[in-house]
């Protein structure tokens, strides 16, 4: 049977410069000092998500960071935006790589230039994260996006920025695994510290289900007419809302299209 292979959309950015390695430590939520390729969160100085990004270091000292649903220039302006007097240098890549989703097997076939890396979009040994040159993977065909964005929604698994944006904490949302607490300061690290040992989040992101289609936007209520969440990312009946913390699983909350039943908090595969 084909390998599925599902491309997804990312701008890529090479990060170079003498002080590329340790700018970027000092930006980002990854600890990059052991050299592997990292998921990195981009805050801003209150503690709120401004970018995903997958790191991955180059041999020849450069970084390559890859950021699904962000345009180049976006990520451009949040990658340097505190850079002043360092020599980092970005140049857009976007056009020279195919990043996707490689399903059905534990050993994907890798061209030269390939790269295949843990998937934590799905759990599972038979899907990686694919970085290889523009085309499609040898063996594999063409997938569905809303296949995979389907099988993302029910696994629980959020993503940035459509679970998790600028108005949101890492915590809130399931991703408090790409926040490093040891490695030293970074834009938003206070915050962060704080937030580990006081705890006191207001919101959580959650599964839902519906008893109709959702959309994203919709807007939950409580019983008592009170705004109570909304709707971030919906497949079907299906999806992932950002709700009130103490709203326990199995409550229902009412939307203009009908009942939503709150499921298990969202989270990265472990």
């Amino acid at each position: 049977m084909p390998l599925r292979f599902t491309a997804l959309p990312a701008a890529a950015l090479r990060v170079t410069g003498g002080d590329a390695a340790a700018y970027l430590q000092g930006q980002c939520t990854a600890d990059l000092r052991p050299g592997s390729p990292a998921h990195a969160l981009w805050l801003n100085r209150k503690g709120r998500v401004m970018a995903h990004t997958f790191i991955v270091p180059e041999p020849d000292g450069s970084f390559l960071l890859l950021a699904e649903r962000t345009s180049a220039d976006r990520l451009n302006e949040v990658v340097l935006a505190n850079a002043i007097a360092d020599d980092v240098v970005t140049s857009d890549e976007s056009s020279a790589w195919t990043w996707g989703v490689i399903e059905g097997t534990a050993e994907p076939p890798l061209p030269i230039g390939a790269q295949a890396f843990y998937c934590a979009r799905l759990p599972g040994a038979e899907a990686h994260a694919y970085l290889g040159p523009p085309g499609l993977p040898p063996g594999c065909v063409p997938a569905d996006f809303e296949a995979l964005e389907r099988q993302r929604i029910l696994a629980g698994v959020p993503v940035v920025p459509d679970d998790c944006g600028e108005g949101e904490f890492p915590q809130e949302c399931g991703l408090e695994a790409w926040v490093s607490y040891d490695k030293g300061c970074y834009l938003g690290q206070e915050v962060m510290a704080r937030i580990r040992s006081m705890g006191a989040l207001r919101r959580v992101l959650r599964l839902v289900r519906g008893r109709g289609p959702l959309v994203p936007g919709t807007q939950l209520r409580s019983a008592d007419g009170r705004p109570a969440g909304t709707v971030r990312s919906a497949s079907g009946e299906d999806g992932l809302a950002l709700v009130l913390v103490d709203l326990a699983e199995g409550a229902e909350l009412a939307s203009d299209g009908g009942a939503v039943r709150l499921g298990p908090a969202a989270a990265l595969p472990g």
